[in-house]
């Protein structure tokens, strides 16, 4: 076992002079020295551990040397002292002379003492080997067993190529996605099954996005894929949970936009009829006098007919219906039909009621949910294509791309000890035997 750590030893000087770009060019000198680091890595522990193992075998060696040094003293003495006794067994007792008896006594002592020399040196054996088994065992539990994490890293290791192409297939597919149902909500006659499909489709992709960044965590944790990728999809995530609570908020605040809208609308009717009170009175008074003329009775209902007209006009109740909305409106409302009609619906009632404190309060923070959404609309959609017109392509060989932003990328692929326990200290190849 130490010559085979000698040989690896020699072989991780190899690969250190390979990791260190040594007379290495060409389009994979990178891929090279990356995986030439990694197995020197490995190797070194590999080498710790058969140089630790080997201590204890050879102690275990000298275990196993002793004790049949010992066992076959014991077995000697023993063999002598049967052959001794096998005759004289053979004879009445009464026929052994005094001679023969003493040596017959001492031949059983003889036996009896290699018996308990046997024993003892097996016992010692059996509690040296338990020792040192035990000692190895510890060894080997390290991070060099095949354990749960370790089977799932050496998996991902050996299929990262077809599963990163897998990612991003499935990362254009959902940006694929999002554009279209950008475009069918812009739409203004787009069918029902069509806005239903398009919604299901984005909660397709909304998944997708969380399933996508669990596996690059695992490809970076594992020195298989960048940690640049798992803060995009971070980044993903947390613009559609800010976009989805915006939109909630743009959309539930029309409701309370309504109301106050319909209470500016009652307060104006009862300023408007408040107004009218003096005049109302003193018409009251003038046509319940009989004698007046019947042109001069017709004058004054006319006339507060009017006032009823304008104080009805006063209210200004909200409308119920659904405004039309733009292109230019959905986009700026981050791709939602349903937040451009509701910050439409918004812009209308302010407008009727300018001045009334509670419907610019109200319409003020509806706003800001629409402002909310619409940035983190343009913050996820810039970041996604972004990384898709400079990175480079699994897929697409040709694809135009900017070396230094996948430079940038590639600088954050490493591996992380509190995620891969691949990454240990080495093995104490001097623990005591």
């Amino acid at each position: 076992m130490t010559d085979t750590a000698i040989e690896i030893r020699t072989q991780i000087t190899r690969l250190r002079a390979l990791a260190d770009g040594t007379g290495l060019k060409g389009e994979y000198a990178d891929a090279l020295q990356d995986g030439a680091d990694r197995l020197r890595d490995k190797l070194g522990k590999v080498a710790d551990r058969y140089e630790a193992v080997a201590v204890k075998v050879s102690a275990w060696a000298e275990a196993v040397e002793d004790a049949q040094h010992q066992t076959v003293a014991a077995y000697r003495a023993a063999t002598a002292a049967h052959d001794l006794i096998t005759p004289l067994d053979a004879l009445p007792e009464a026929d052994l002379t005094p001679t023969q008896k003493s040596d017959l006594d001492h031949a059983r002592a003889s036996l009896i003492r290699a018996q308990a020399a046997f024993d003892g040196a097996v016992g010692d054996y059996e509690t040296d080997a338990r020792r040192l088994s035990g000692a190895i065992e510890d060894l080997l539990d390290d991070s060099l067993e095949d354990s749960c994490w370790s089977w799932t890293s050496n998996l991902l290791e050996r299929n990262a190529a077809w599963i990163n192409e897998a990612l991003e297939i499935i990362g254009w597919i959902a940006t694929v996605v999002a554009i279209a149902a950008v475009l069918i909500a812009c739409a203004p006659t787009a069918p029902a099954w069509l806005a239903l499909a398009a919604s299901w489709a984005i909660a397709g992709a909304e998944a997708a996005t969380y399933g996508t960044a669990l596996i690059h965590t695992a490809l970076a944790a594992t020195g298989n894929g960048t940690w640049a990728d798992v803060g995009l999809d971070i980044v993903a995530i947390l613009t559609l949970r800010m976009g989805k609570a915006a939109e909630q908020g743009v959309t539930a605040g029309v409701d309370a936009t309504r109301v106050a809208s319909r209470q500016a609308a009652k307060d104006a009717v009862s300023a408007a009829r408040a107004e009218q009170s003096g005049a109302r009175q003193e018409i009251a008074r003038e046509l319940r006098n009989r004698s007046i003329s019947k042109p001069r009775r017709q004058f004054l209902e006319g006339q507060l007919k009017r006032m009823n007209a304008r104080a009805r006009a006063a209210a200004k109740y909200p409308s119920q219906h659904e405004p039309e909305v733009s292109a230019a409106d959905v986009f700026n409302a981050g791709g939602s039909r349903e937040s451009a009609v509701s910050r439409k619906i918004n812009a209308h009632e302010l407008a009727k009621h300018a001045d009334n404190p509670a419907v610019q309060e109200v319409t003020r923070r509806v706003e800001g949910h629409a402002v909310r959404n619409q940035q983190a609309f343009v913050v996820g959609s810039t970041a996604d294509l972004a990384d898709k017109s400079l990175g480079s392509s699994g897929i697409f060989e040709r694809k135009p791309s900017v070396t230094s932003y996948d430079d940038a990328k590639n600088s954050f692929r490493f591996q992380t000890s509190w995620l891969d326990p691949d990454i240990a200290p080495p093995i104490n190849a001097g623990a005591k035997t």
